[in-house]
């Protein structure tokens, strides 16, 4: 179908079955299928399929393309080759899917195919496993996919900082595998590949440490300084710089000559029988905190939200650290989030450190500069752990530090300490979901799933992958006997869920309050404010209008929360909730006009970026009906310009039901409008009339801009299902209107479906002089994205009078302002009649692949019609080719596909098309006869009329010219 008909459709595919495509960039680029090698072509097209590979399920336009792959030196045909090198690179890949959408290119792979991805996760696994002998297992297993150097020989800048990013996170995994393997007492495994690595990397004092580590567990102190030694001189000589400090802080623990000292006062608390996940984070607290000698103490603090583990992970790596500092662990709780409990003060803290390392009551100082003097002065003898727990501040932290490089400190706290001067931060994310079961099923007991695995999963979820959550959740079914986890899971669905979490002091909505109520005011007011957002995750414009604040404020405030641990950042620019935190914040939200500003914003953008569509939606649903009728008629076609068809239906159906609600009748009938232009082609031409029809009742006479619309699509669609119908006077009366209204817009649009219409009876002369005229009147409006359309229509018409080459003039120019305007479902005709030219200039193989890049557009849109085409113009072009097998198999797809949707056109061009695939006689004229009936039955006279004429005059060279009306 041409002209202004036309809209999207669905389209629905079978099960995926599981991928044997294998991609490794683990070294030189392979690809294979099972057993079998496959090439994906020469160098650069290889490293245009390693950009795909990389950012595998992200869409790439085709300009990123050109840039990432070329750099600064494309080819001269510039973006035009990079449709070329995709369709290549598709033909190649028998398992993936290399899909065109509306914003360009993207790969969709498998979960295992591509090797980095098995790198990384088995590494991720690595570090969430509690056990430190299988996490070292995970890492060696991740480190066996390199072959080499990543993604060697492939050209380009982009590939080159990838192979860069990729190696260092193989060092970075390799540092980690040798920490895990120096913990574990395998000192002397290490050393060897140490040294080569060393060698091989001589400025990276990291290795250089790694190997004192394990040269001194191994009893080879003198090589261990040997190496320290070497490794000065090669930075003094060739790079000028002194070794930093962890590399001091090694030699000067290997020139410390002590006695055993016995462990003294240890004041951790009880590490807890159940502790999962973090092995990661437990190693590198302990490593870091193992190296010890330096100007200063070595300071690790870890950060994160209310009940994630802090305390837990400081407390496993206090007890694994005992015996490396033997003069005490002492452990002191600042209360910087206890409920009930004001934060204890430096005096208090001071007075608990000097008890802990012996200092006798009588000889503690009245005056606190002197008791913080005296400390200093006492620790600086000593080796000390310290873990200052549940800090306020930093503020409250810097005076407690001990006074020498042999001790060492643990500060936790729920806001990032960035004025402490750390020597590493940690931040703690949530549990894997792995590990999380395992907590669970550690404190619920062992049976309490009853084997059933996605009640677990579930309760795991409902908890939020948070520890506090998940210990109270397992301990309230220990308990409870009588629970099973469905029924707790039934209890914490809804807004119920915080405070069956929470019980006590110690509960997660408790833990959560006593986080908010220590803000200052203007960050409360954002939390609060951001409680009431009705979407996933957020930027500073959508928090500064729920505020009602400016960005750049509401810019500060967000950053002050994820400091504090109550927003998460997951990407720059975007902020979420945590999934329990988004409760709490609903609870406390107040404001009531702050739904309305943020519906404001969104219809005063310019544009929206595609993803804030999930807010757009979750917006349109708590809107005012006022706002929501404003809001729906914004949104429709910005979701029919990106295929997305269900939720197009469903923005429809609310703002119909609040338009109902307002007694709004004109947007009632504009929203009846949208859906009956955009839907009739789904639905079926019947339900939009219905939609039509009642719009034409509801518009109001002193509304001439929308009923000229509304006529102009009812007479179209009433020309669509009768066209013997009076819907000429339906069309000319909306010109008029569209006219009388200067809506010169909805006058393009009118001449195009009278145009479309003249199409479907074979009035190509008619047609053509009315899509000429609307393409002048569009050009004196300026707007580009009317033209595509136009053209393609002319090169229809065109093309039925046998003159390819204007044709070809005309969807190339719709090719090119489709592809500026993202308009896919135009781009995918135009490729449609763009190949039909060539066909009819005798390029039957050029035709072939412009066809097949067509319908590959069309499927990925997901539009029915647009398939439909793409199949016809295929079959004729392999017909053409003299490859009938497969022409006769476009031909019968494109006739399933159109009696699913009664869709006559198509059926009578796909019965014809198969008729000329015919071998035998008999058959074609059965299949001719049903093309002609339904072209009969469907009003279509001048198509029957051909079709009896060449069933008349078969035998003597007559057949009827295909002219691409659908």
């Amino acid at each position: 179908m041409s002209g202004f008909g036309r809209v999207r459709q669905l389209r629905f595919y079978t099960a995926k079955m599981p991928s044997r495509l294998r991609i490794d960039l683990l070294g030189p680029l392979t690809v294979r299928s099972g057993a079998a090698a496959i090439s994906v072509g020469p160098l650069r097209q290889q490293a245009m399929f390693a950009v795909l590979a990389l950012n595998a399920d992200r869409v790439l336009t085709p300009e990123q393309l050109l840039d990432l792959v070329w750099d600064d030196d494309p080819p001269p045909t510039g973006i035009k080759v990079v449709p070329t090198y995709v369709y290549r690179i598709r033909k190649s890949l028998p398992d993936a899917r290399l899909e065109r959408t509306t914003a360009g290119y993207v790969l969709r792979l498998d979960a295992g195919v591509l090797d980095l991805e098995r790198f990384e996760t088995t590494v991720r696994a690595a570090g969430q496993h509690s056990d430190p002998e299988e996490a070292l297992a995970l890492h060696e297993q991740a480190l066996a996919l390199f072959r080499g150097q990543p993604l060697s020989g492939l050209p380009g800048q982009y590939l080159a900082g990838q192979r860069r990013r990729i190696a260092e996170r193989r060092e970075k995994a390799l540092g980690t595998r040798i920490q895990l393997q120096l913990a574990a007492g395998r000192h002397v495994e290490a050393i060897p590949e140490l040294i080569g690595l060393v060698a091989d990397h001589p400025f990276d004092e990291r290795f250089a440490v790694l190997l004192m580590n394990a040269l001194a567990g191994s009893g080879r102190q003198a090589e261990a300084l040997e190496t320290y030694q070497r490794v000065r001189r090669t930075l003094v000589e060739q790079l000028g710089i002194e070794p930093g400090p962890e590399l001091r802080a090694a030699q000067q623990t290997l020139l410390r000559i002590e006695a055993p000292a016995v462990p003294s006062r240890n004041e951790l608390p009880y590490g807890g029988a159940a502790f999962a996940g973090r092995a990661a984070e437990l190693a590198e607290v302990v490593a870091t905190l193992r190296t010890t000698a330096g100007s200063a103490p070595p300071v690790l603090a870890i950060d994160g939200m209310a009940g994630i583990g802090k305390t837990a992970l400081a407390v496993q790596a206090g007890h694994l650290l005992a015996t490396q500092y033997p003069d005490g662990q002492l452990f002191v709780d600042l209360h910087g989030h206890t409920p009930g409990r004001e934060p204890l003060g430096t005096e208090q803290a001071v007075d608990h450190l000097l008890r802990g390392i012996g200092v006798p009551a009588d000889q503690i100082p009245g005056c606190l500069g002197d008791r913080l003097s005296l400390w200093r002065a006492k620790s600086a003898r000593l080796r000390l752990l310290v873990v200052l727990d549940n800090a306020p501040d930093a503020e409250t932290v810097r005076p407690l530090l001990p006074g020498a490089s042999d001790c060492a400190v643990l500060v936790t706290s729920r806001r990032l300490l960035v004025e402490l001067d750390a020597k590493r931060r940690l931040g703690l994310g949530l549990l894997a979901m792995d590990d999380a079961i395992a907590l669970l099923i550690e404190i619920a007991g062992p049976d309490r799933h009853g084997g059933d695995e996605s009640a677990v999963r579930e309760l795991a979820e409902h908890c939020g992958r948070l520890p506090l959550a998940l210990r109270i959740a397992g301990a309230r079914l220990r308990h409870r006997p009588a629970w099973s986890m469905q029924h707790l899971n039934q209890r914490l669905r809804g807004r119920r869920r915080l405070r069956e979490l929470d019980g006590d002091s110690n509960g997660v909505r408790s833990a959560f309050a006593v986080s908010y109520e220590h803000l200052p005011e203007d960050q409360r007011r954002m939390f609060a404010c951001l409680g009431l957002f009705p979407g996933k995750d957020f930027d500073a414009k959508a928090a500064a209008a729920l505020a009602g604040i400016d960005v750049p404020a509401a810019e500060v405030l967000l950053e002050n929360l994820v400091d504090a641990s109550l927003l998460l950042a997951p990407r720059p620019g975007r902020y979420e909730f945590h999934d329990l935190l988004r409760g709490y914040a609903t609870e406390v939200a107040d404001d009531a006009k702050a739904v309305s500003r943020l519906v404001e914003h969104y219809l005063a953008m310019a544009g929206w970026e595609d993803s804030e569509r999930p807010n757009l939606l979750a917006a349109l649903e708590v809107a005012e009906d006022a706002a929501t009728v404003r809001f729906a008629l914004v949104l429709a076609p910005y979701l029919h310009d990106r295929s997305r068809l269900d939720e197009l239906d469903a923005v429809l159906t609310i703002g119909l039901a609040a338009a109902v609600r307002r007694q709004d009748a004109v947007g009632e009938a504009r929203l009846l409008f949208l859906r009956g232009n955009f839907g009739q082609f789904r639905c079926g031409p019947q339900k939009g009339l219905c939609d039509l029809r009642r719009a034409a009742e509801l518009a109001p006479e002193d509304e001439p801009g929308l009923r000229a619309r509304i006529l102009g699509s009812l007479g179209y669609t009433q020309g669509t299902l009768d066209p013997s119908s009076s819907h000429a006077d339906l069309l000319r009366t909306s010109l008029r209107l569209a006219h009388l209204a200067g809506d010169r817009e909805a006058v393009v649009e009118t001449l195009g479906r009278l145009a479309a219409l003249a199409v479907r009876q074979h009035g190509f002369a008619m047609a053509l002089e009315y899509y000429e005229r609307a393409l002048e009147l569009a050009r004196e409006i300026g707007d580009e994205r009317l033209e595509p359309e136009l053209l393609n229509g002319i090169a229809v018409c065109r093309l039925a009078a046998d003159d390819p080459l204007p044709a070809l003039e005309a969807t190339r120019t719709a090719q090119r302002l489709a592809a500026i305007h993202e308009l896919d479902f135009s781009m995918s005709y135009a490729l449609c009649h763009q190949g039909e030219a060539h066909r009819r200039l005798g390029r039957t193989k050029l035709a072939v692949e412009i066809h097949e890049q067509a319908l590959t557009l069309a499927i990925g849109n997901c539009t029915h019609l647009d398939e439909v085409d793409a199949r016809l113009h295929l079959g004729r072009s392999l017909l053409s080719a003299g490859r009938g097998e497969s022409a006769a198999e476009q031909f019968d797809l494109a006739l399933r596909l159109s009696q699913d949707r009664d869709h006559a056109l198509g059926i009578v061009e796909a019965l014809t098309g198969l008729a000329d695939c015919a071998q035998q006689p008999a058959r074609a004229d059965r299949l001719l006869r049903r093309a002609r009936d339904v072209a009969t039955e469907a009003g279509y006279g001048a198509l029957a009329t051909g079709l009896e004429y060449r069933l008349e005059h078969r035998g003597r060279g007559v057949a009827t010219r295909y002219t691409p009306a659908i």
